[in-house]
């Protein structure tokens, strides 16, 4: 505004300066000054008071945003949440917010030209706050100090000072603080040392009974070896019962095998006596006598081999046929289902080859070709039928084994795959040779065995 002023003195002056010197100027001299003198000095003239009217507007504009930021500082000043204290070089309060009359619990007015120490808890942060003060002056930055005040109430509030000094004329004319109230994190501090002394209580007694749970873990952890040692030795036990019952049913199977190739040799050796010094006891006869001897002496030997065979341990995965594997099963047992009155009916279309253990695979055809003569046998039909059917499915060799014996009870059916689960007694069964069957297809051959009931009977689908 004085800059304003002075402007407009300054363009009055120059233009009453300037009418002057055209009065008093004589006619003839008026007459002898260019024309175009006078013109200059009058563009000059209002080119100034242009110029001058342009800065006059720039000063009102300085003056509008001055006042802005004065009005906005006083409002963040005034209002802000963190509490502000102007003191001087001494502590003595010049000027407080409203946050920091609030915290200190006394009206503004009243704490102008008191000593900010005045409110401070105890000596130690009085001494704390001088020293402060002292090193603010000295070393003109930001500094910090913590301590407590003490409000006009008796409210004790735990606080975060922040100072800086200000300086006129190399001077200090006061130092502004800003008042931050850590009285919500110094109670949480506290809590949580009160937290963590508990916590390293519980923790102790943690160990404590850590110590004592090892030490029954230790406890059950021998008795559960022991009683994992007891069981897997029972399990050894059943699973050399299985396979002797598996040995037994083969020899039984080898027995039927040999029964008629061994009466015919006899009857062979038998000729040999009754035509020996006769006429038929000649070298044709020999000859012919040797060969049916050996045909049947080859019979039996091969029926010793596929009987080695299934008693040999698989040690690797081969690729073999599932259809002549089939075909090497069925020979071994069907002379004693014939026996037996069981018909065994095979029907293969188009098997593919499979990689596994073939030994373990024509086990689980005997343990499924057991049970479905076990429920026959128990149904005694006359028409007693056991149909294997062996496909391609998918990528996949199924083979299905289906009887005529009626199926199985649906409320155990989903149990005949459990281990130690059978249903025909302990005298006659150990309940795992199916649950073999299953880990030996699933487990070790990454293929899949289920059981259904047909319109008939049961039929079992094994699929790899």
């Amino acid at each position: 505004m004085a800059r304003k002023k002075e402007q407009s003195v300054e363009f009055e002056t120059l233009r009453r300066h300037a009418e002057e010197r055209l009065k008093d100027e004589s006619p003839k001299a008026e007459f002898a000054r260019p024309y175009d003198e006078t013109e200059r000095l009058l563009h000059e003239l209002q080119v100034q008071h242009v110029e001058l009217e342009m800065q006059n507007d720039e000063l009102h504009q300085v003056q509008e945003n001055l006042e802005i930021s004065r009005d906005a500082y006083a409002e963040l000043y005034e209002f802000a949440p963190v509490g502000y204290v102007s003191v001087d070089a001494k502590g003595i309060i010049l000027k407080i917010n409203l946050a920091g009359a609030a915290l200190l619990e006394t009206e503004r007015g009243l704490l102008v030209t008191r000593p900010f120490s005045s409110f401070i808890a105890d000596s130690e942060g009085r001494e704390c706050f001088v020293d402060h003060l002292k090193l603010v002056l000295s070393r003109k930055v930001v500094l910090k100090c913590s301590l407590s005040l003490m409000g006009k109430n008796g409210t004790k509030i735990h606080c975060h000072l922040q100072s800086v000094a200000v300086f006129e004329k190399s001077k200090p004319k006061l130092i502004f603080i800003s008042i931050i109230d850590d009285t919500a994190r110094f109670q949480l501090e506290n809590k949580l040392m009160d937290s963590h002394f508990n916590l390293e209580m519980a923790v102790n007694e943690l160990n404590i009974k850590k110590l004592e749970l090892e030490n029954l873990n230790n406890t059950l952890e021998l008795r559960i070896t022991q009683a994992v040692e007891e069981l897997r030795q029972k399990d050894m036990i059943i699973i050399l019962q299985e396979r002797h019952a598996l040995m037994g049913e083969l020899i039984n199977n080898i027995a039927h095998q040999w029964r008629q190739p061994l009466n015919t040799l006899a009857l062979v050796i038998q000729k040999f006596c009754m035509f020996y010094g006769s006429d038929k006891f000649n070298k044709e006869f020999l000859e012919m006598s040797t060969a049916r001897a050996m045909t049947y002496i080859k019979q039996m030997s091969g029926t010793i081999e596929d009987f080695m065979n299934f008693f040999r341990v698989d040690k690797q995965k081969v690729t073999f046929s599932v259809e002549l594997l089939l075909e090497r099963t069925v020979r071994i047992i069907e002379k004693s289902y014939e026996d037996e009155h069981i018909v065994v009916e095979i029907q293969c279309e188009g098997v593919p080859s499979i990689k596994g253990f073939p030994n373990e695979y024509a086990q689980v055809l005997l343990n499924i070709l057991a049970n479905a003569r076990d429920a026959l046998l128990e149904r005694r039909l006359d028409d007693a039928l056991i149909s294997i059917r062996a496909f391609s499915e998918g990528g996949k060799a199924v083979v299905t084994i289906t009887d005529n014996g009626g199926g199985i009870n649906e409320a155990i059916i989903d149990k005949l795959f459990d281990v130690y689960f059978t249903t025909r007694g302990p005298d006659r069964g150990t309940g795992i040779g199916l649950y073999m069957s299953k880990t030996i297809i699933e487990t070790n051959m990454g293929g899949h065995l289920s059981v259904r009931n047909t319109a008939h009977g049961a039929e079992f689908r094994v699929e790899v």
